[in-house]
């Protein structure tokens, strides 16, 4: 049973939902620029700092964090500009030079979540309520945003003038808004990856592979452990993939017999799917990365997208508040996505690229050539190499 009798009213300027990457960037900017707010998060703060995600901060994001003064603080992963791509077995090791100085960093999400709430919480004092369930958003036109939700002490509520949807594909914040206001584009690519992490490090370069028997990669999760990822059919589970077949997959993509076995701590399934939500706003609420959108995860570039949307977010916020003008708040959305779809085309590109170019029962023998062909142009021509950078570049 819910306790009612605590129920407790307070106000804020701008409350947050979710206390991943974006919702802990998002209030560390606004802590910092004297703007009240309130993270509410359903986990504790033990499962949000030991959850494993990806971590390549590409450049734009660390040209962000510097802005604001905090770079040396939250990204303390070492530079991110290199990536050993193998075709059968054989490296060819990829550089993208950052023309402005600006290099991209290898900074998990644990990490910068990590770093992270210590500068928000350790630092500057914010308030996260973590814990919290039963969260029921109240957007009306014409009125003030309240959040009533549910934690150990009974039910509050929040009555706010912003509310930032930072929770993921599956939150509410998104589910809140009414049927008919938002259209959502999506794209299946036809399979999955099994992601392991496993105990042990990355030797060398990060590996992207592409192999006859199927797509590979390893990517590191810190100093011990790393996560491979194993192209799959979309209706895999656990019960297809063992142990031992993880490690046979894995030395016989890289062509690598040397591989030894490493412990699995645990393995996820996830299907390739592209997803864009529009309009990313609707009255006083806003959503930011996964809530708004997804990409699959070859790109590199969902923590980036949701990393961009707290920049333009945060920004329009201040402006708002402190200069009472909202016209980049109400323009938010059309601000963000012609960047979203740009991320989203590479995002095709290089799903496809990578995959294409390996199991050729994917798409055939014709489009496995024209995918090897592309990764050729990658390594053999200047020309090819620096518009591939400049690709890569033009989103940041």
């Amino acid at each position: 049973m819910k306790a009612e009798q605590n129920n407790k009213i307070e106000e804020t300027t701008v409350a947050i939902i979710g206390a991943g990457v974006s919702g802990l960037t998002l209030a560390t900017f606004l802590q910092k620029s004297g703007v009240p707010c309130i993270i509410l998060e359903r986990r504790d703060r033990a499962y949000i700092e030991t959850r494993q995600r990806a971590g390549v901060v590409d450049a734009r994001a660390v040209r962000m964090f510097e802005q604001w003064g905090l770079v040396d603080k939250l990204l303390s992963g070492p530079v991110a500009q290199t990536i050993d791509y193998r075709l059968n077995g054989i490296s060819r090791v990829f550089d993208a030079i950052a023309d402005d100085g600006i290099q991209s960093r290898f900074c998990t999400q644990q990490m910068l979540v990590g770093n992270l709430l210590k500068e928000l919480i350790d630092v500057m004092e914010g308030d996260i309520r973590w814990n919290v369930n039963d969260i029921t958003i109240h957007n009306e036109e014409s009125e003030r945003p309240q959040i009533t939700y549910f934690d150990a002490e009974g039910r509050h509520q929040l009555v706010c003038t912003y509310i930032v949807g930072c929770d993921a594909d599956r939150g509410m914040s998104r589910l809140s808004i009414p049927d008919g206001i938002l259209t959502t584009y999506s794209h299946e690519f036809g399979y999955a990856w099994l992601a392991a992490l496993v105990e042990a490090p990355v030797i060398g370069h990060p590996i992207m592979g592409v192999s006859d028997h199927g797509f590979v990669a390893q990517l590191p999760r810190g100093p011990q452990r790393s996560r491979y990822y194993l192209q799959c059919a979309l209706s895999d589970g656990p019960e297809d993939w063992s142990d031992q077949r993880i490690w046979d997959e894995i030395r016989l993509r890289l062509n690598d017999s040397t591989i030894e076995n490493a412990v699995v701590h645990n393995k996820d399934f996830i299907p390739l799917r592209s997803v864009v939500h529009s309009p990313m706003q609707y009255r006083n609420l806003f959503l930011v990365g996964d809530a708004a959108h997804l990409v699959p995860p070859v790109s590199a570039k969902g923590m980036n997208l949701a990393l961009f949307d707290v920049d333009i977010l945060s920004k329009a916020l201040l402006q708002a508040v402190k200069d009472h003008n909202t016209s980049a708040l109400q323009n938010y959305s059309e601000t963000c996505l012609p960047h979203i779809w740009n991320y989203q085309d590479f995002a095709v590109w290089m799903a496809d690229t990578m995959h294409d170019a390996g199991d050729l029962t994917l798409n055939g023998t014709f489009r496995q050539m024209t995918a090897r062909a592309r990764l050729d142009n990658l390594f053999k021509s200047d020309t090819a190499a620096r518009i591939h950078s400049e690709y890569q570049r033009g989103m940041n």
